[in-house]
């Protein structure tokens, strides 16, 4: 087989331009790159114009082959792509007797079949599977096949698996002319059915000339094993650097045995080394020093996610998340909205307290409408846009089309406003093309002239997402990332083959698990000899030493599983094995920032007025961290509330905190309490418990209205045992509840709510509901209290007044009980200790002077680092990212100096 190099090549595609000739080359990227290479050398020589040149990959030639025919009249059979393949596949497959117990997974099925029946066809071997078939498994599938070509010939469909079969058989006829001169280009080998084309071609005069690539070997030929598959990655990336600092017009071939499998981690290593200003998450990454050959699959990428999203959400709830992502996204809407949405997202979708875990357009909208209205301004026009659309578009449940369903398809995220009023990236402007093109192809699907529903257009359409690669624009880069089958007909200033280990080199073949194993072993298909396999890997590893000036393989010594050992073929071809440190100079270390230390001496503003919202908050805060209580009253540095679906601990304490607000305006005392039969007090409880809810999210389905009954219930049974426990206490008259006041302490006044005073014998009682497992007196106690809010509230009596406070530990089990202090026994239900009984006059005193300590720190702009545990307070802390906080700086007071002793 004659060799070319590149600049013969040029000449020769000269000469093809000039006559009759046709260069064909294995794949559409080799193509590319040698038709571009062409029209790069035609500028350079001056060239105004020039004929494009006659490059074609093999498949681009079979259909434009097939394409002839069907324009002159002689073909009229339908040539199947492979999204009408798998529709006539599956509906094999699913109607098949034999697949009766694989339906789930009907499509999987289908994507094999058509691999096999491919597979079948490049071997010429499609009227051989009967014959062959002695399992069970190749039995079915020759059923299958059968019936395949069967409905092929009835319906009037050509496989692409046959097309080098039909246009033979053209040629034979003389309905397709062969041309004079044929030149192939870096073909390793060639199918069963490719070859017999080809013999057509020469038996009809057409010369075949078939060449491969070469280039000065001049270059390293070497291997290199790294330490690690992260070491590997990172010499790869910069020995590619050096090398092209050394040679800038140079082509570098990145080659990677399982592409899926690494691209997230090289593709990072290569942004560390080749571009580390394209770090940042914000930079545009369309245009990178390097280039992958394909791109992720469509559905991956946000913004077709969010198309797909809108389209299921016109016909079926989607889940909240995905939802509040959609109101969120850059992709829908307009631009001046998109704060507000991603604003009513936060306030209001992920806080109605309801337990929705999908949602339809229609309540969101209701949501939207009471948003509104509260915030006087306009919101989700673009939801509403999609309404208006949808009850356009009239009635979804007739099926139509697959192209008539795309139209709709087309229209709905139009009204959406998708993808958006931004400047796209060259990237999200090729995915909206590959997006187009997805849904052109599913119009294809009206090929069987079926009529189908929303949803089942719309599986296609999510299939055919999923298996369409985003072929990214190409931009030339230096560096090209590809697997090994995409390196055929290429030539390259230097290759870097990644992960070169036996277990990826030669690569593993495996027998196609529905074709009869005696007839791939007959046709020699892959998976059928180790040995094969092993020759064909090192006729490709030594084609690929023939056209690349410079060569490295490069392997890890070991990865997570264990040790890893090169492939053998590299030391059968006898390469230089050359030490990492050889190869290229180790990385510089990182440059190490000195911290610059400065003492902030300026005293802080005043504050502007000395009634602070927050309430005890700012005293429990400023007890916690001076630091955290500035930076999030002060500085207004809060972190965002995280929603969570339904009812959070905080909303599930204010339901109680109504309830018994509610239930306590109407029962009063303990004595009526006491007076009132069962169903009375259950009666009276229900009522308290609705108007509670009241107050909530209204239910706007039959869900909402089940959780809503599932809330009440749990509620009533834990306020039942409550109200027993209620009874144990002495007597008492419920005074105030809920009652806002006013508090002065040291330099600050403070807006609080009372949680409950009760009116005992002598005196107030003050309760504070607690529905979780925190509250305990320990908390009130010492110069940094945890929960200064009780002993805030007992700032207001007289001491001789106060007669006890505690904590309501509403919960059910064990933990539900009275906790706190009592001036005298019988106030509290009996204990089995007398610790909750305190002479409350020095505790009012003390609580005094530590609360009034804490509000001239907050008001005086105390806002030291100190948190009182680093445990406790530092653990969740969102203002670590402010303080910058070193826990080994701070001291150990004796409790926690015990604790970490004890434990």
């Amino acid at each position: 087989m004659p060799t070319l190099s590149q600049t013969e090549l040029l000449d020769a595609i000269d000469t093809t331009v000039a006559g009759e000739g046709l260069l064909l080359l294995p794949n559409a990227r080799a193509a590319r790159d040698l038709r571009s290479t062409f029209n790069t050398r035609q500028r350079a020589r001056g060239v105004q114009a020039w004929e494009p040149p006659p490059i074609l990959s093999w498949p681009q030639w079979m259909n434009s082959l097939w394409s002839e025919l069907v324009v002159a009249g002689v073909e009229t059979r339908l040539l199947l792509n492979q999204a009408q393949e798998h529709s006539l596949w599956r509906e094999i497959v699913s109607e098949h007797a034999a697949a009766a117990g694989l339906l789930s997974s009907a499509d999987a099925l289908a994507d094999l079949a058509r691999s096999g029946w491919s597979l079948a066809g490049a071997y010429a071997a499609t009227h051989r599977l009967r014959s062959f078939a002695a399992t069970h498994d190749s039995r079915i599938f020759a059923d299958w096949a059968e019936t395949f070509a069967r409905q092929c010939g009835t319906r009037g469909y050509l496989s692409a698996a046959l097309l080098e079969e039909a246009l033979g058989r053209h040629l034979q006829t003389g309905a397709l002319a062969a041309p004079s001169t044929l030149h192939l280009v870096g073909f390793a080998e060639h199918t069963p059915a490719q070859e017999a084309l080809l013999e057509a071609l020469r038996e009809h005069g057409a010369a075949v000339m078939q060449h491969t690539l070469t280039m000065d070997p001049g270059g390293l030929r070497a291997s290199v094993i790294a330490p690690t598959e992260r070491d590997e990655l990172e010499l790869a990336a910069r020995w590619i650097r050096s090398f092209v600092q050394q040679q800038p017009t140079a082509r570098v071939a990145v080659l990677v045995p399982k592409l899926t499998d690494d691209r997230a981690g090289l593709e990072e290593v290569l942004r560390e080394t080749l571009a580390p200003e394209l770090q940042s998450v914000t930079e545009d990454l369309s245009s990178t020093p390097w280039e992958f050959s394909t791109g992720p699959a469509l559905s991956s990428m946000v913004m077709i996610s969010d198309a797909l999203d809108l389209a299921r959400w016109s016909q079926e709830p989607l889940p909240v998340q995905r939802v509040s992502a959609l109101l969120r996204s850059p992709y829908i809407g307009q631009l001046d909205d998109r704060d507000t949405s991603a604003r009513f997202d936060a306030a209001t979708l992920r806080r109605t307290q309801l337990l929705r875990l999908e949602i339809e357009i229609a309540p969101l909208l209701v949501l939207a409408d009471d948003a509104e209205k509260k915030q006087r301004r306009p919101l989700l026009a673009w939801l509403r846009n999609m309404q208006t659309f949808l009850q356009r578009d009239g009635d979804r449940s007739r099926p139509r089309g697959h192209a008539e369903w795309m139209e709709f398809v087309r229209g709905l995220v139009q009204a959406a406003n998708w993808p958006g009023d931004r400047p796209l990236t060259a990237t999200e402007l090729e995915a909206t093309r590959a997006w187009e093109g997805a849904l052109d192809t599913v119009s294809t699907l009206d090929f069987s002239g079926r009529r189908v529903a929303l949803s089942t257009a719309l599986d296609a359409l999510e299939l055919q997402a999923q298996t369409t690669a985003l072929s990214p624009p190409s931009t030339s880069a230096a560096v090209q990332i590809m697997s090994t089958a995409e390196a055929e007909a290429s030539v390259f200033d230097a290759v870097v083959f990644l992960r070169a280990t036996d277990a990826n080199w030669p690569p593993t073949a495996r027998l196609h698990p529905l074709l009869p194993w005696a007839l791939q072993r007959s046709l020699k298909m892959p998976g059928t000899d180790a040995g094969l396999a092993t020759s064909r890997a090192r006729a490709f590893t030594e084609d690929l030493l023939a056209h690349a000036g410079t060569v490295l393989f490069t392997s890890a010594a070991e990865d997570s599983s264990g040790k890893l050992r090169p492939s053998p073929l590299l030391s059968e071809l006898q390469l230089q094995q050359i030490k990492p440190e050889e190869l290229v100079a180790p990385a510089a270390p990182a440059t190490t920032v000195e911290v610059e230390t400065a003492i902030d001496a300026e005293p802080l503003p005043a504050l502007p007025s000395h009634t602070v919202k927050g309430g005890a908050t700012v005293l429990k805060l400023q007890a916690a961290c001076g630091f955290k209580a500035f930076a999030e009253l002060r500085l207004l540095a809060t972190e965002p509330e995280s929603g969570i679906l339904g009812l959070d601990a905080r909303e599930s304490g204010s339901l109680l905190h109504r309830t018994m607000q509610a239930f306590w305006e109407k029962v009063e005392t303990q004595e009526n309490l006491r007076a009132m039969s069962w169903i009375d007090r259950e009666t009276t409880l229900a009522q308290a418990i609705d108007a509670a809810f009241r107050s909530k999210q209204r239910a706007e389905s039959e869900w909402d209205r089940a959780y809503i009954a599932v809330l009440k219930q749990r509620l009533r049974s834990v306020l039942q045992q409550w109200l027993d426990v209620e009874l144990q206490r002495g007597e008492f008259s419920v005074i105030e509840s809920e009652q806002q006041q006013q508090i002065t302490i040291g330099p600050l006044t403070l807006d609080v709510r009372m949680d409950r005073i009760d009116s005992v014998d002598g005196g107030f009682f003050l309760v504070d509901y607690k529905s979780g497992f925190s509250g305990t007196p320990k908390d009130w106690i010492g110069n940094r209290p945890d929960d200064p809010q009780l002993p805030l509230y007992a700032q207001l009596y007289q001491p001789e007044e106060l007669r006890g406070l505690a904590f309501a530990k509403v919960r059910a089990g064990s933990a539900m009980k009275w906790i706190g202090y009592q001036a005298e026994d019988g106030i509290l239900p009996p204990s089995p200790s007398k610790k909750n009984i305190q002479d409350l006059t020095p505790l009012i005193a003390e609580w005094n002077e530590v609360l009034t300590r804490l509000a001239y720190d907050f008001a005086e702009g105390r806002a030291d680092v100190l948190p009182k545990s680093f445990k406790d307070n530092c653990s969740r802390c969102a203002q670590r990212l402010l303080c910058r906080v070193d826990p080994l700086s701070l001291p150990v007071d004796d409790e926690e100096e015990a604790e970490a002793v004890d434990g």
